[in-house]
């Protein structure tokens, strides 16, 4: 995302680090970290909180200032930060932590004397009385879950991960991993970068002859509040890298630990162990989302049994809005598929028919605001709204007037009259509509970098006339890539699919072509590929193109469309079924690894800064709270 504030800290590629604070009022923190630092360093205070007393502090002390505009959360935060470090390691620094300038440039050599460390971290201390903190542990784990349980919890030494509150970040470990997941809004954000840094074979040093000072919780607000944040968090770790199975376990561990330590602690001590049985089995990220709730009650809707880009999309959208704190029920969309995509904290009922959707809709009366995809699902909210009388929103996926035949546009010009704003997915969808629409371009996680090296192009796409998957795979036949090691992989499916298979037959190409049908697993798919072929020539938006522009892969698209606006000038483009350009374009990417990444990284970039999922759910939050009702 591109926030308000400062332009862009500039600075050599190489060199000294870039310091990155991220505040959250506490000004007087703020302003005994940053003198530490005695302006020896570019320094970036990301402000969490709008506070204009923090702007002053980083302002008196020369370091740039960056008003978000609202709470990102630490991992929110700090991504501001690392897009702005043009080349440089990043320095994490709390406010509440001290390091001088000395101590900062022996992490930094620590760092750069070994090409496989991704972080190194100082010693740290409390300021007051002196007391050593723990600086490295163990990933969080189901098993070691039950070690701390059974009061065991020493015999864990091993330093899987180092604590964020004074944090050296390599440079090209944050390119390769990519930033930090944003939905730990704060606490384990630094733990799950440094496990899939860990997962991508980078390690991490604790670094004894730097030291720093740090208060601990000297932002953090609440304790309770803080408890509940920090073990939700861990759900959310335990949850994305253990499995659902693995948390069961995970929380059964935390919760007879916590149950036997209540039971036999006198004191304060039992009273909290106590509390955390309590937060444990009512469960973490449930308390979490009903910590000061200010969020709104969200129903999405798509009256499908299917799981494509559609339902992919409302999935990210249903767990991000949920992470912020809001009530989202999801109506529709393949059930296993659904269910496996969404958070736990976001409710699921199926429903493909019009008469379900209706239905459901009638028993999420009390939703403060309905969503709706594609026609059928704008059908039942018509339906439903003389009991459900929510505001409804929809978004026009397609760039196309709504419905598919004659009768069901004459339908839908009734059935989409309480519809009170419509949401176009891109400026090609705004134009190709009637009406005012609000511009809210889609939006996808930030993913790591794809190492670019394996001779693998993919087409990711549905196999219809209107995706021109022919053009593609005729690109790859005039390429010259087959002969030179590399191979085309079709993931999708659709109609044209046999007819596909033949033409690949009929141009000599079937040992260098694959066909994967319907792909689960797509940045599995896109993190092994190199390029991304894209021939739609009006693409309404392009998820994958802008899901392989996150992993940084080099496209040639078709300039047709969406493709104009995601793509732009950034990577390849080609008329729409000019065969011989797209090949070139192919060719020229497959033959020269340089400008290969520096399209990826370009790509990359403009994904981060334009089509971020954070950034998207920004706009969509602005749009809800704008239609809500006001006493929500």
């Amino acid at each position: 995302m591109i926030p308000l504030g400062t332009e862009p800290v500039r600075g050599p590629s190489g060199g000294d680090p870039l310091v990155v604070v991220v505040a959250y009022h506490a000004p007087d923190l703020l302003e005994g970290c940053l003198a530490a630092l005695d302006g020896s360093f570019d320094t970036l205070v990301v402000d969490n909180s709008s506070d204009a007393r923090v702007a002053a502090v980083a302002m008196r002390h020369g370091a740039s200032y960056v008003d978000p505009g609202r709470n990102l959360g630490f991992a929110g935060g700090v991504n501001i930060g690392c897009a702005r470090r043009n080349g440089r390691d990043v320095l994490l620094l709390n406010p509440d932590a001290v390091i001088e300038a000395p101590s900062i440039r022996v992490l930094h050599s620590r760092l750069q004397q070994d090409p496989t460390l991704a972080a190194v971290a100082p010693a740290q201390r409390e300021p007051t009385d002196g007391t050593q903190a723990r600086v490295g542990w163990p990933f969080p784990t189901p098993s070691g879950a039950w070690v701390e349980a059974a009061g065991l919890g020493r015999l864990r030494h091993r330093v899987d991960f180092l604590i964020g509150s004074v944090l050296l970040v390599s440079d090209r470990a944050l390119t390769d991993v990519g930033g930090f997941d944003d939905r730990f809004f704060l606490y384990a954000e630094e733990s799950d970068w440094q496990r899939r840094a860990a997962d991508r074979g980078w390690h991490v040093a604790f670094c004894a002859d730097a030291a720093a000072t740090h208060v601990g919780a000297g932002t953090g607000g609440d304790a309770a509040a803080r408890e509940t944040h920090f073990q939700a968090s861990h759900e959310r770790y335990i949850r994305k890298h253990h499995g659902r199975v693995g948390w069961w376990s995970y929380r059964a561990a935390s919760m007879a630990g916590s149950g036997a330590r209540g039971i036999v602690l006198p004191g304060g001590r039992g009273r909290r162990a106590a509390a955390r049985f309590r937060l444990f089995a009512h469960g973490p990220m449930r308390a979490e989302a009903e910590l000061d709730r200010t969020g709104l009650r969200i129903a999405h809707v798509v009256l499908t049994d299917a799981f494509a880009g559609v339902e992919r999309y409302i999935c990210q959208v249903a767990n991000g809005l949920s992470a912020r704190g809001h009530q989202v029920e999801v109506i529709g969309g393949a059930p296993d598929r659904m269910r496996g995509e969404l958070d736990h904290t976001v409710s699921h009922r199926p429903a493909a028919s019009l008469l379900a959707g209706t239905l459901a809709l009638v028993g999420a009366r009390r939703a403060d605001l309905i969503h709706v995809h594609m026609t059928a699902a704008e059908a039942s909210a018509f339906l439903a709204h003389p009991i459900d009388d929510a505001p409804i929103v929809a978004t026009r996926h397609f760039a196309a007037e709504r419905g598919s035949s004659p009768i069901h546009r004459a339908l839908s010009r009734i059935t989409s009259r309480p519809i009170v704003a419509d949401i176009a997915i891109s400026e090609f969808v705004a134009r190709s509509v009637r009406g005012p629409t609000t511009l809210i371009p889609n939006g996808v996680a930030v993913r790591p970098q794809a190492p670019l090296d394996a001779p693998v192009v993919v087409m990711l796409q549905r196999l219809d006339d209107e995706k021109s998957p022919d053009v593609g795979i005729r690109a790859w036949a005039v390429s010259g890539l087959a002969d030179r090691g590399w191979r085309l992989v079709v993931a999708g499916s659709g109609v044209l699919r046999p007819a596909m298979e033949q033409l690949v037959l009929a141009l000599g190409c079937s040992t260098t072509v694959s066909f994967a049908g319907l792909v689960a697993d797509t940045d599995g798919l896109l993190a092994g590929a190199s390029i991304l072929l894209a021939p739609a020539p009006n693409e309404p938006f392009g998820l994958s193109v802008v899901e392989a522009m996150s992993h940084g892969l080099a496209v040639v698209a078709a300039a047709g469309g969406a493709h104009i606006e995601t793509v732009g000038d950034d990577g390849i483009l080609f008329p729409p079924g000019d065969v011989e350009a797209a090949a070139r374009g192919l060719a020229m990417l497959a033959d020269d690894a340089g400008t290969r990444r520096a399209v990826g990284t370009a790509l990359r970039y403009r994904q981060q800064e334009r089509y971020s999922l954070a950034l998207h759910l920004d706009r969509l939050e602005s749009l809800y709270r704008s239609l809500a009702p006001k006493d929500t």
